[in-house]
This record gives structure tokens, C-alpha cells and sequence, in this order.
């Protein structure tokens, strides 16, 4: 019995297993594909949609994704939607007020809060007569030992004495004194005059007091010698006594403000008296300032002043407001700032009200503040006829040194109303099987759209993936599409530059469409097609499969006499159906060739070129 059963499952296997056989020679009998050409692919298939648009600004009217997935005049509709826009305009140039100087920065580095700064410098905006008063602190430049005048009482720490011996004749150097001329660009015209607080210690030795003025470089070479011997006639005693020269001082430009000024000191000995001193004193506690050794009625910077005025352009939309901010710091406390908006209607910088902004910058100095101005009356005063808009900053601070303004941001910010917009995206896919990126030169996106208004354009941007941002940038055509009515118009784009940039890992391409967003006119935006492909340099197979069985292509043979290079293939193709398969990574010879296919069933189609 059970030999019986084992024969009968045998003989059964057998008689299955030839049925099957039989059945797939039947199968591939019947199968019958074809080559009809075979060509060099300068790009992909189109890629389309495969998901309903996402509308981030207006409406969808009617139809849907796959009516924009061939030229065949079905279209999906959308229309715009009225919204409130703002549009942020920053500055493009700048012009220098008085004698302001520009230190460091550029006019990019205002486009945002980030404390990326660009620097001016101040000038001196009024002079005073002042005193200069000899101090005791030492300082060296370029190896000599100087000391200091300064715009301040003395130094009471104590009394210094300078003196110089009498056992010889002749004019004798008692001291120098410098002032740094940082910041300071011109000293103006006057007349100085120059106190000696002196005596000599003996009857018999005749001395007088004199002083050179130069101005010296930072090396401690002389750039110019403005006076010598700036003369007091009285002869010394034997106490202390008070006496001046005086000097008529031509103004004078400040070369380098690295430069100083220097106060040299002589006393003029001339009788021989072995060793008897003349001296020279300052920083004497017990002297009221008046009495001092010091220069008096020196004209020196009181005031500094810093003025800049920023330019820039906007649009000409019908504004329904205005908002304009000023970021900035002071390297110094408390400057007094003006902040003011051109107004074109009026042709000048307003006194007050809007357009206008005063304050007292903060009492730490490189602290950031943020100043802003909302304009809702008439706000279209404030650009020309072709948007350009100007700002001008002053800062002014009574000081005797000069300080740098940071300006950090500045916007220009309009407001919108009755401008109605659309923006849709979508997502399409590069079969990179077919397709892979070692092989793509480019990306290709191709639009045609039918809008119901031809008063503004309309721009297409891929998604940048390294950035995370909609751009432009590498695009062959940036400026638009303007449509003409009653009609399909096509926009295409090709993308070679950083075209890396726009493609995803896995082949994804994100495309955005919208409206320049300049209209008051709503439009409605019929979209036949909207797709993407590669550029490359590759194959396209031109096939037939004329058997009434679907059927499976799994491998490309390209062959000629010195190459046999097999690819595999994964392509279906129903009864009947024609196909065009492109690939790539497939470069055919430039000389004769044999392409093949090969299904999975082993039927093989042959093309012969030439």
C-alpha cells in the first residue's frame, strides 16, 4: 500500500512538473518585445506629481494632482488670496556726513540683528579753548621718556622739580610734555600762552625760559617743527616765579592720529656759574591751577559728531503702513542720537513727528538698542517714485575724544493690504535606479499655466536642502515669467550650477510656484503641467511589446567589437504597450553597436546600429 501511495505522488510531481514546463514554454512562446530604436538620452522622463499640491498661500478651485501630470490642456485651478504682506527692505549703500570715517564692516552685515557690525568714526564738531596742564605720569615713545599734558587738573601725587645744571652755558633741555592727537583732526587757529613755573638758586647765574612746539610721528621722528624758542624775556629770580611766553598758532591738520604733540622745555643760561641749577616745577600741590606750569588758550576738539545716512530702494505698492528700525551701539556712554526718515513729499529730514527719533544712547558703552517707528499716516511719503528711501543717523556727544557708532541693523519694513497671493509646492522623485546622481548634469523643470491677469510674474524655486530654504540661485532663468493672456504659457527652468544642492538623497526634487505679489487684481492660475528631470548624457530604448502576455525586462546588453557591458534592467510592460526606457549610466559607442533585452521569461530583443 504504501509503495502504492509513493508512486502515485511521484508519477503526480511528474506529471505537474511537465505541465509547468510546458505552460512557460507556452508563455515564452508568445512573447514577443522588439527594440525599434535606441538613441543617445540627453534627459530623464519627466518626473510628476504624485500627491495633491500643498497650498501655502491662496486656494485650489477645482481639479486635481494628475491633471497637471501631462500637456493635455486638463488642468488643476488655483486663485490668490488677499493677505497683509509685509516686505523688509534693508540698505544697499551709504554716504559719509562731514568729515565721518568709515572703519570697518559692510553694508550686508546690517541685514540682521547679529552683531555683526559696520563701524564709523567720529569728528570733532566744535573746538573750545582749553588748558593743557603738565602732569607727572611717564610714558615712552619709541624709546624716549616724555611726560604728559592733559585736559585735567594736576596730578597732586607730588611735586616734581626739573632742573638743569648751570656749569656750563648754553640752552639746556629742563623737560618734554606731549598730548596724543587720537581723534583729533584739526587743532583751529589761536593764540597759546605758555606758563613757566621757574627760579634759579643763585644771583649770579642769568636764565631765562623758552619752548619748542613740534609734532612728532608715532616713531618719534619729527613731522614738522610748528615753533622755537617761544620767547620769555624776563630773567629768572631766586624763587618761584610765574612767567609766559606767547605763541599765534596757524591751524594746523592733524596728519596721522597717531601723531602728538610735544612741549620742549628749555632754560637759556647765559652766564657760567659751577654748579647752580635752574628749575622748572609741576604738579605742585600747594599752587592753585592758575599758577601752574601749563599752555592755555590751546583750541582743541570740545565736541564730537558722528552722521551717516544709509540708501536703499523698495517697491511702489499701495502701503498700508510703514515700520523703520535702527539697531546700534556706542564704544562711548550717553551720546545724544537723531534718527531721521527722508520725507520725499516734503523733500527734507523731519524736525519731529514721524520720521523722527531722538535719544540718549545707553550709559555702558557697546550696549545694542533697538529703535523703531511705526508710520500709518501716509507712509508712501517716505520713498520716491521708484521706492528708494534714505535714512540718516547722527550722534553728537560733548567729549575731548572721538568714539565709533556700530550700527548693527537696519530695516526698512512695509506693509501691504489688498495684494493677493498664491504659493503651492510639490514633491517630485528622480528614479535614481535609472537615473543615478554620478550620472545627472542638471535638473530641468518645466511648467505651462494659463493665468486669468498678466500684471505680475511668476517664479518657480527648488528647495535647497543645505541651506533649508526656497532659492534660486543656479538657475538659468531668475527673473520670472510674465504671461500672456488667453493662452498656455511655458516657463522652464534648467538648474547646472549646485544643482546638488536641490536634489535629496533619495532623488526628491521640492518645487515652489508663486506670484510676484504685486497685484490688487485676483487671479485665478489653470496648471497643465508641472514637472521635473534630469539632464544627463545616457540611452533611450524605444520598445514594443506586441504579445498578449505582460511582460518583465531584467537586463540591457550594449555590445560592439571591443565592449560587452551587461546592465540589469527592472521594467514591466503591459500587452501591447509601448515604452521608452532611458538610462543614465548607459553611454553608447560611438561607432557600431548591438543593444539587447532580455526578459524574465529569456526571450531576447536585438537592435543593431549601423
Amino acid at each position: 500500500m504504501l509503495s502504492l501511495v509513493l508512486v502515485v505522488i511521484i508519477v503526480g510531481n511528474v506529471v505537474l512538473w511537465s505541465y509547468q514546463m510546458n505552460q512557460l514554454d507556452l508563455e515564452r512562446m508568445q512573447e514577443t518585445v522588439t527594440i525599434a530604436n535606441v538613441t543617445r538620452a540627453t534627459n530623464s522622463p519627466w518626473y510628476i506629481a504624485q500627491n495633491e499640491y500643498a497650498t501655502n498661500g491662496g486656494a485650489r478651485l477645482n481639479g486635481t494632482y494628475t491633471d497637471t501630470r501631462d500637456i493635455d490642456s486638463n488642468s488643476e485651478i488655483f486663485r490668490e488670496e488677499t493677505t497683509l504682506t509685509n516686505y523688509a527692505f534693508n540698505p544697499s549703500g551709504y554716504i559719509l556726513g562731514g568729515s565721518t570715517t568709515y572703519v570697518s564692516g559692510a553694508v550686508s552685515d546690517l541685514a540682521t540683528d547679529n552683531s555683526a557690525y559696520m563701524v564709523f568714526r567720529s569728528y570733532p564738531s566744535a573746538s573750545t579753548a582749553q588748558t593743557l596742564y603738565s602732569h607727572s605720569e611717564i610714558t615712552t615713545i619709541a624709546g624716549q621718556t616724555y611726560y604728559q599734558l592733559k585736559l585735567s587738573s594736576a596730578d597732586t601725587s607730588g611735586v616734581r622739580d626739573f632742573q638743569v645744571s648751570a656749569s656750563t652755558t648754553g640752552r639746556k633741555l629742563l623737560a618734554k610734555y606731549v598730548y596724543p592727537l587720537t581723534g583729533v583732526a584739526t587743532i583751529p587757529a589761536s593764540t597759546w600762552t605758555i606758563y613757566y613755573r621757574a627760579y634759579k638758586d643763585h644771583q649770579n647765574v642769568a636764565a631765562t625760559c623758552d619752548a619748542d612746539i613740534l609734532i612728532r610721528k608715532a616713531d618719534g621722528t619729527t613731522r614738522t617743527t610748528i615753533a622755537t624758542q617761544v620767547a620769555n624775556s624776563a630773567s629768572l629770580t631766586g624763587s618761584w616765579t610765574t612767567v609766559s611766553g606767547t605763541y599765534s598758532w596757524n591751524s594746523y591738520n592733524v596728519v596721522n592720529d597717531t601723531d602728538f604733540l610735544e612741549i620742549d622745555y628749555y632754560a637759556e643760561i647765559t652766564s657760567n656759574q659751577s654748579n647752580k641749577n635752574v628749575y622748572l616745577r609741576v604738579d605742585d600741590p600747594s599752587l592753585a591751577l592758575i599758577d601752574q606750569t601749563r599752555i592755555a588758550g590751546i583750541a582743541l576738539p570740545s565736541s564730537y559728531i558722528v552722521q551717516i545716512e544709509l540708501t536703499g530702494s523698495s517697491n511702489i505698492q499701495n502701503w498700508q503702513s510703514l515700520m523703520w528700525t535702527v539697531d546700534s551701539a556706542f564704544t562711548t556712554a550717553t551720546v545724544n542720537m537723531t534718527l531721521q526718515l527722508y520725507n520725499y513729499y516734503t523733500s527734507q529730514y523731519p524736525p519731529n513727528g514721524d520720521g523722527y527719533i531722538i535719544y540718549t544712547s545707553s550709559p555702558t558703552p557697546n550696549t545694542d538698542e533697538t529703535k523703531s517707528q511705526i508710520i500709518v499716516t501716509n507712509p508712501a511719503y517716505y520713498r520716491n517714485s521708484t521706492g528708494a528711501w534714505k535714512i540718516r543717523i547722527t550722534g553728537v556727544k560733548d567729549t575731548t575724544s572721538p568714539f565709533d557708532l556700530k550700527l548693527d541693523w537696519v530695516e526698512f519694513k512695509a506693509s501691504v493690504t489688498g495684494i493677493y497671493r498664491l504659493n503651492i509646492t510639490n514633491t517630485y522623485t528622480v528614479d535614481l535606479q535609472t537615473c543615478p546622481i554620478d550620472y545627472i548634469h542638471g535638473i530641468e523643470v518645466l511648467l505651462r499655466y494659463n493665468a486669468s491677469n498678466s500684471d505680475e510674474k511668476w517664479f518657480l524655486k527648488a528647495y535647497d536642502w543645505t541651506t533649508s530654504s526656497f532659492s534660486d540661485t543656479g538657475f538659468n532663468n531668475t527673473g520670472g515669467s510674465l504671461p500672456t493672456l488667453n493662452q498656455w504659457n511655458e516657463y522652464a527652468i534648467n538648474i547646472t550650477s549646485n544643482w546638488t544642492n536641490y536634489l535629496a538623497q533619495n532623488g526628491t526634487i521640492l518645487i515652489e510656484f508663486f506670484d510676484q505679489g504685486i497685484s490688487a487684481n485676483q487671479t485665478a492660475v489653470g496648471i497643465d503641467f508641472l514637472g521635473a528631470r534630469a539632464i544627463i548624457d545616457g540611452t533611450s530604448l524605444d520598445l514594443k511589446n506586441s504579445s498578449p502576455l505582460s511582460i518583465h525586462i531584467v537586463t540591457v546588453w550594449i555590445e560592439n567589437s571591443t565592449i560587452h557591458q551587461r546592465y540589469n534592467a527592472n521594467l514591466f510592460m503591459n500587452s501591447g504597450e509601448s515604452a521608452t526606457y532611458i538610462r543614465a549610466d548607459i553611454r553608447l559607442p560611438q561607432n557600431v553597436f548591438l543593444a539587447k533585452v532580455i526578459t524574465e521569461r529569456g526571450n531576447i530583443a536585438v537592435f543593431s546600429e549601423g
